[in-house]
Protein backbone atom coordinates (compact mmCIF):
# COMPACT_ATOMS: atom_id res chain seq x y z
CA UNK A 1 0.00 0.00 0.00
CA UNK A 2 1.41 3.21 -0.64
CA UNK A 3 2.29 5.85 1.49
CA UNK A 4 -0.78 8.25 -0.42
CA UNK A 5 -3.49 5.44 0.09
CA UNK A 6 -1.86 4.95 3.33
CA UNK A 7 -2.95 8.67 4.40
CA UNK A 8 -6.24 8.71 2.68
CA UNK A 9 -7.49 5.67 4.41
CA UNK A 10 -6.69 7.26 7.72
CA UNK A 11 -8.38 10.65 6.57
CA UNK A 12 -11.21 9.18 5.29
CA UNK A 13 -11.45 6.27 8.55
CA UNK A 14 -11.23 9.69 10.66
CA UNK A 15 -14.57 11.25 8.39
CA UNK A 16 -16.11 8.21 9.20
CA UNK A 17 -15.52 8.10 12.72
CA UNK A 18 -17.08 11.99 13.00
CA UNK A 19 -20.22 10.27 10.89
CA UNK A 20 -20.44 7.65 13.63
CA UNK A 21 -20.21 10.21 16.56
CA UNK A 22 -22.80 12.55 14.26
CA UNK A 23 -25.74 10.26 15.97
CA UNK A 24 -24.74 11.60 19.11
CA UNK A 25 -23.72 15.38 18.31
CA UNK A 26 -26.72 16.20 16.19
CA UNK A 27 -29.91 13.87 17.04
CA UNK A 28 -31.84 14.94 14.22
CA UNK A 29 -30.11 13.11 12.19
CA UNK A 30 -30.12 10.30 14.24
CA UNK A 31 -33.00 7.85 14.92
CA UNK A 32 -34.66 8.60 18.11
CA UNK A 33 -35.50 4.69 18.29
CA UNK A 34 -33.83 1.98 16.47
CA UNK A 35 -36.89 -0.01 16.06
CA UNK A 36 -38.77 2.65 14.09
CA UNK A 37 -39.52 2.18 10.19
CA UNK A 38 -37.42 5.07 8.91
CA UNK A 39 -39.72 7.39 6.23
CA UNK A 40 -39.19 4.75 3.73
CA UNK A 41 -41.14 2.48 5.77
CA UNK A 42 -38.30 0.12 4.85
CA UNK A 43 -38.17 -1.69 8.92
CA UNK A 44 -35.73 -1.19 11.97
CA UNK A 45 -32.37 0.66 11.77
CA UNK A 46 -29.22 -0.79 11.79
CA UNK A 47 -27.94 -1.23 15.37
CA UNK A 48 -24.58 -2.98 14.50
CA UNK A 49 -21.18 -0.83 13.35
CA UNK A 50 -20.86 1.06 10.34
CA UNK A 51 -18.53 3.27 8.47
CA UNK A 52 -19.65 6.45 6.83
CA UNK A 53 -17.48 7.77 3.94
CA UNK A 54 -17.85 11.42 2.47
CA UNK A 55 -16.87 10.84 -0.69
CA UNK A 56 -17.55 14.10 -2.18
CA UNK A 57 -19.23 16.45 0.29
CA UNK A 58 -19.85 19.22 -2.88
CA UNK A 59 -22.83 16.98 -4.34
CA UNK A 60 -23.23 14.88 -1.52
CA UNK A 61 -22.13 11.68 -2.24
CA UNK A 62 -22.07 9.64 1.22
CA UNK A 63 -21.30 5.91 1.46
CA UNK A 64 -22.32 3.38 4.10
CA UNK A 65 -19.80 0.63 4.77
CA UNK A 66 -21.35 -2.26 6.49
CA UNK A 67 -19.78 -5.43 6.63
CA UNK A 68 -18.48 -5.76 3.14
CA UNK A 69 -20.93 -4.14 1.65
CA UNK A 70 -21.20 -0.31 0.27
CA UNK A 71 -24.85 1.63 -0.07
CA UNK A 72 -24.18 4.90 -1.41
CA UNK A 73 -26.32 7.85 -0.73
CA UNK A 74 -27.01 11.41 -1.84
CA UNK A 75 -27.43 13.87 0.50
CA UNK A 76 -26.13 17.24 0.31
CA UNK A 77 -27.03 18.51 3.66
CA UNK A 78 -25.44 15.51 5.65
CA UNK A 79 -22.20 15.45 3.57
CA UNK A 80 -21.72 19.18 4.40
CA UNK A 81 -22.59 19.16 8.55
CA UNK A 82 -20.08 15.82 8.21
CA UNK A 83 -17.35 17.93 6.63
CA UNK A 84 -17.81 20.55 8.74
CA UNK A 85 -17.50 18.06 12.36
CA UNK A 86 -14.70 16.71 10.16
CA UNK A 87 -12.79 20.05 9.98
CA UNK A 88 -13.05 20.54 13.57
CA UNK A 89 -10.47 17.14 13.58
Amino acid sequence: MSEHSRRRFIRNASIGAAAVGATTVLPSMGSADAATPDASGAGPAHDGPFTVWVKNARTGEIAVLVGESEVVHHDKALAAQLAKIAARG
